[in-house]
Formats: C-alpha cells, structure tokens, sequence
C-alpha cells in the first residue's frame, strides 16, 4: 500500500470519526434536553383525585395541594387519633402510622402506643367533634379546634374545648405524609403546644 492511499483512507476514517461524534453528541444533548422537558413535565403536574363521595375534586402535584385535600386529610387524621375506643384504637394507630413521615415515625409510634395502652387499661372511649378550622397552605399546617368527649364505662366524664395542629409534609411525587400531630394550648395570648403526638 502507497503511503498516499494510507493518508487518504486514514483522513476518510478520521472523518467518519468526527461525523459519528458529533453525531453522538448530539444525542446526548436531544436525550438531555427530553429529560429536562419530562422533569419540568413531572414537577409540574397536578393530579386530580375525585373522591368515592363525589363533592369536590382533589388537586395534588409536587409540593402542591389544594384547600380541601387538606382539610380533608386533617379531619380523617383527627377523626382517627381522638375518636377511639379500646377496641379499634390499635388499628386507628397502625393506619396513621402508615401516612407517617419517616422523621417523625418512631416518636409518633412511642406516643400512640401509649395512649393506647392508657385507653384500654382505663376502658376509656374518646369522641372528637370538630368545629373550626384554619389552614395555612405554605406551611402545610391545619389547626383545628373543637370538642373531646371523654367517657369512661359508658359514662361522660369530660367535655372539653381543645385544639390541634396538624402538620404534612408533600412529596414530589405528590405523597402527603403526616409530620406532627400538636394540641394547642392557649394561655393569655400565647400559644404554647403541649401533647405532641
């Protein structure tokens, strides 16, 4: 072989070389840029969840929800920790501690476990009835005040005033998860939180 075809196929080689990496290259930026497009895409999607009783629609995306998935989430969570008995307080518990954040699960689980031993030692029934509530939707926080019924053996020994905070924490993918369950104590203007669940 002349050295002068030698050069020539090694200059079409070196050619077809630089025709295939600009040819990957480009790939690699369409690829980077359908990635983006389907994050943007992601991040910004709201599902709509219509509940089995159909009043109103449900919007959650990532870090985002709307007023009454909120509302909602915080009553059924309320409804489940202070409307108990001895018998269905254990499984009450299990299901809150299911929607609970990783960061709060073993406290959670430590002060569920032991009102509910109190409950069935003491045969106590306890009934939450709500009244009010206030959502702020940037912290994801829901206080919500209303009335515990306590009974003890069938009777009613207290009724009293209370209120809690209940906080959550969105996921990107548009999980909500329970951070913290508070009673709300007020005190002459201020606010002090006591019984953290």
């Amino acid at each position: 072989m002349s050295p002068e075809i030698a050069q020539n196929e090694r200059d079409t080689l070196k050619a077809h070389v630089r025709l295939h990496r600009r040819f990957n290259a480009g790939l690699l930026a369409l690829l980077f840029v359908q990635l983006l497009l389907l994050g943007f895409v992601v991040m910004r999607e709201k599902t709509r969840i219509v509940p089995p009783e159909i009043k109103r629609p449900y919007e959650i995306g990532a870090h985002h929800t709307n007023k009454d998935y909120l509302l909602d989430m915080t009553n059924y969570v309320l409804d489940k920790v202070l409307t108990v008995t001895p018998e269905n307080v254990d499984y009450n518990n299990r299901v809150i501690l299911k929607m609970t954040h990783p960061d709060g699960h073993a406290h959670l689980q430590t002060v569920l476990d032991a009102a509910a031993q109190q409950l069935k030692k003491d045969h106590i029934t306890t009934i939450w009835v709500p009244h009010n509530e206030a959502i702020q939707l940037s912290s994801m926080q829901v206080r919500v005040s209303g009335k515990l019924k306590t009974f003890i053996a069938d009777k009613l020994t207290s009724e009293r005033d209370k209120e809690y905070l209940v906080q959550f924490h969105l996921t990107v993918s548009g999980r909500l998860y329970v951070l913290t369950i508070k009673e709300i104590i007020k005190q002459h203007d201020a606010v002090r939180t006591v019984g953290e669940f």
